[in-house]
């Protein structure tokens, strides 16, 4: 089954300025950029 064109699930995650939701965008355009080794050591 293609998720292509679905609807993301609703979930929440912390950022430098507090907590975001991304429930807080729907029906925005949103771009998500996710860097897991930014800032740590090594």
């Amino acid at each position: 089954m293609s998720l292509l064109h679905q609807p993301a699930p609703d979930f929440s995650l912390d950022a430098t300025d507090g907590r975001v939701s991304l429930g807080a965008y729907r029906g925005k355009k949103l771009i998500l950029a996710f860097f897991p080794l930014a800032f740590t050591p090594g």
